[in-house]
């Protein structure tokens, strides 16, 4: 691929990115995102089938990147505690400094638009987070709960505080944010 294709993609990315977690799905149409992107509708089929596969890639390129973000320079080394700590302050930083990457992956989440094989792959990528609450679990720190429940016990509560907190006129205090992490560890701690 050359670096002009590179550019294009990228555009294309970006505008599908922006004008979805703006505008919704449903109020983004390829017109309008190959309009934002400057990139054209034919051009636009070169890199994905359709729209779906465009939105699917994206959904997944965007969970590669939390999950890489909120495990770089972790230290194995810490207490389980301070490491589940330091993860969930870095899932909810990491949304609170990119709310269009937030408002995506939430939108598509729900979405019957990703396909189960990006579904699959996706929970894949969460696998170092899976691997880290099982630790929890057979270690004794976690409560004996299955994974996926864990998961989404976590998800609901941190994506609760970042759509409070990007709300309109919503200014939700650092101190918020660590008494929001401590309620997790909290909820989920083995007695």
């Amino acid at each position: 691929m050359n670096v002009h294709s590179k550019s294009s993609k990228q555009r294309l990315l970006d505008a599908t990115l922006e004008l979805i977690a703006t505008k919704g799905l449903h109020n983004s149409p390829m017109a309008k995102i190959s309009e934002r992107s400057r990139v054209s509708a034919g051009a636009i089929y070169n890199y994905f089938p359709n729209k779906e596969a465009l939105i699917n890639y994206l959904y997944l390129d965007l969970n590669k990147a939390v999950i890489e973000a909120i495990f770089k320079e972790y230290d194995h080394k810490l207490s389980y505690k301070k490491r589940f700590i330091e993860l969930c302050k870095r899932l909810l930083d990491y949304f609170l400094s990119h709310p269009h990457q937030f408002s995506y992956i939430e939108q598509c989440s729900i979405s019957p638009l990703i396909s189960s094989e990006i579904r699959a792959v996706n929970h894949q990528c969460f696998a170092p987070l899976i691997e880290f609450l099982n630790e929890g679990i057979n270690s004794r720190f976690l409560k004996n709960l299955d994974v996926e429940l864990m998961l989404a016990l976590l998800w609901g509560s941190i994506m609760s505080l970042i759509k409070l907190n990007l709300s309109e006129g919503a200014n939700i205090s650092s101190k918020q944010h660590d008494v929001l992490v401590r309620f997790c560890w909290d909820g989920l701690k083995a007695n």
